[in-house]
């Protein structure tokens, strides 16, 4: 596999991020770190079949040092899916059903560098978390960011927007320089305070159409277009714009609380 400094997210690229750091960016996303004598991985796909990929891509990449951790940003199944290989190999498995972790978060140390696990549960699943590498600001966010998607998955709620807001605002604080969603394209830390704006904006400007008498069924993307600015957002325009004002035009109008 080929390194490379860009490319779309339809085709898995390799992606050096620093010395000894590397994200393998597709539709799903996952990660490795050179910790000195082992390897710590971040998030492990959807697919089982990617197992002998991602294997030639880290040997390529790091040698053969073993696997110590594996750190799961959350576990749903498109970022698990190759865990039991690792745990075969001798890989320690954490994620938020594995163990409990502290809302302090845990520190994974190696004789080249520290990296954080950091729980945020809540915005997209119970067990969220990040993983942050401090020395090198790059941030591995799972589905906490979504290129235009809003996280939860489920009823978006008063409480349930103010979570998302606030965890944003922790994201923001630890400035990151390179972020690795879980999903597309890498990005920086403009696209997480874009998104923050954009879904604040969302809210108002269906909220006010709601109070001026519109119906909710009238309220879609032609009513409300992306912003120009977004367009070019992986899958944004195709779909992830329509769903995000859906489920905000849905809260509204069964009058969630604070929302």
């Amino acid at each position: 596999m080929t390194i490379l400094p860009t490319g779309t997210a339809e085709q898995p690229l390799l992606r050096q991020l620093a010395p000894g750091v590397f994200a393998r960016q597709e539709v799903d996303n996952m990660g490795w770190v050179d910790m000195g004598d082992s390897i710590l991985v971040v998030d492990t796909l959807e697919q089982p079949t990617a197992e002998a990929a991602v294997w030639q891509a880290l040997r390529e990449t790091v040698g053969d040092r073993p696997v110590g951790w594996v750190l799961n940003t959350h576990t749903h199944p498109d970022h698990v899916a190759l865990n039991p290989a690792f745990e075969r190999a001798g890989a320690e498995i954490i994620n938020a059903r594995t163990r409990e972790l502290p809302a302090s978060g845990l520190t994974v140390e190696g004789k080249k560098r520290s990296v954080q696990m950091l729980p945020m549960p809540g915005c997209h699943s119970h067990g969220d978390c990040v993983v942050w590498l401090p020395a090198e600001r790059i941030l591995f966010v799972g589905d906490l960011f979504g290129w235009g998607l809003i996280p939860w998955m489920g009823n978006l709620t008063g409480e349930r927007k103010q979570l998302i807001v606030d965890t944003y605002r922790r994201l923001l604080d630890l400035r990151p320089q390179t972020l690795v969603p879980g999903h597309g394209p890498l990005c920086g830390d403009a696209e997480l305070r874009r998104w923050l704006d954009y879904f604040l904006w969302l809210i108002d400007q269906a909220g006010a159409r709601i109070r001026a008498g519109i119906k909710p069924a009238e309220i879609d993307s032609k009513a409300i277009p992306p912003p120009p600015d977004m367009l070019d957002w992986w899958r944004f325009r195709q779909w992830k714009h329509a769903d995000s004002l859906k489920k905000v035009v849905k809260a509204l109008a069964r009058n969630r609380a604070g929302l």
